[in-house]
């Protein structure tokens, strides 16, 4: 029982540094970045790599490599994540219930049944794997893969639990650090680019936008391609199985969108800025805001006051009050022209307004 309580109050004070490490932190990676040190001091490990995941497919859209695997190994990494097929694939960490879990645990023991054990750990003289999500929710927004060398033991149950415990609100921090920089964004092409990929997955041809636009991704490249690892990855999952549609994000905040599809013995990728009305949807989401409090958010975007709000949905002004109590508590906005520049651009609200249908995009057919 001691032991037990002895555990519960480490892994609080882990937690208690992770957050103040990661608050300090300028970014989705650099907030995963900062996990490391405090992590490190509890749960030991000899080498590390962190990504960002977009939460609708679970494919990694960035991240931090240098600490990791060699360079040399990457690209076949990317091939190996791509297929899913591999012991302990993100995906599947994800569809279950905990943040944290190890190759060893996943293969029962026997971690040479998993090719990313085969062909990329042992030659780089590691043994051992721990996979840790950051989660809010069940949307996964991040992740970190830490390693272990032969020299040493596999990570122990506790430090599992304990990883998994004390990195609970890195996926909060992570989601308003790019609900911030997307509301400070520069401005970047707001046309579309395009990619194509050869089947060996030979960069073929790319239009100057979408250069410019995957300069902004904060991925490692790939030697061969020349293109974000990221996108490697999406080339491969659309040779492999078809049309895709995924998020990244940039060094800037912004969000890119990319369509890709197959081509003959090619892959097609239209690379282009995420739209109002997505990016809106994923700020809103990123706060927490309930579907009432969405509600309430998008009356008072409107210019509608507490009493007509209430008339409208049919509760007292008083049930209102609560209502923008926790939304101005859950963005950091104290009035209503700060709440309504941080949710909502201009081109949002008025399409709402007439119902605009949206396409298959996600963008109002207008």
């Amino acid at each position: 029982m001691i032991l037990q309580v002895m555990r519960v109050r480490s892994a609080q004070r882990v937690a208690e540094d992770v957050r103040r490490a990661c608050r300090v932190a300028g970014g989705p990676v650099a907030v995963e970045r900062a996990v490391v040190g405090p992590l490190r001091a509890a749960v030991p490990f000899d080498a590390w790599c962190v990504l960002t995941v977009d939460p609708a497919t679970v494919m990694t859209t960035g991240g931090f490599h240098e600490e990791g695997l060699p360079a040399e190994h990457l690209g076949h990494l990317a091939e190996i994540e791509a297929r899913g097929s591999d012991a302990l694939a993100l995906a599947d960490l994800a569809r279950g219930r905990g943040n944290a879990a190890t190759l060893n645990g996943a293969t029962g023991g026997r971690p040479e049944r998993s090719e990313r054990y085969r062909d990329i750990l042992v030659p780089s003289g590691l043994a051992y794997e721990m996979r840790l999500l950051f989660r809010s929710g069940r949307a996964v927004w991040g992740a970190m893969v830490a390693f272990r060398g032969s020299d040493v033991a596999d990570f122990s149950p506790a430090e599992i639990a304990l990883a998994g415990q004390a990195t609970t609100g890195v996926a909060d921090i992570m989601r308003r650090e790019m609900v911030l920089a997307e509301i400070t964004h520069r401005p970047m092409p707001d046309g579309p680019g395009l990619v194509l990929v050869s089947g060996d997955l030979e960069r073929v041809s790319c239009t100057e936008a979408a250069e410019q636009l995957l300069a902004e991704i904060d991925d490692g490249l790939d030697p061969r391609s020349g293109l974000p690892f990221s996108v490697v990855v999406l080339a491969r999952r659309v040779l492999a199985s078809g049309p895709v549609r995924s998020r990244l994000r940039t060094r800037r905040g912004r969000w890119l969108t990319l369509h890709a599809d197959r081509t003959a013995d090619q892959a097609s990728i239209i690379v282009e800025p995420t739209r109002p009305v997505e990016v809106a949807a994923i700020v809103a989401d990123a706060y927490g805001l309930t579907r009432r409090e969405r509600t309430v958010v998008r009356l008072l975007a409107c210019g509608h006051s507490r009493h007509e709000i209430a008339r409208g949905l049919a509760v007292s002004p008083h049930t209102v009050d609560d209502h923008i109590k926790h939304v101005y508590a859950k963005l950091g906005a104290r009035s209503r022209a700060e709440l309504t520049y941080r949710l909502f651009f201009d081109q949002y609200v008025p399409r709402i307004q007439d119902q605009v249908p949206l396409g298959r995009t996600g963008w109002f057919l207008d």
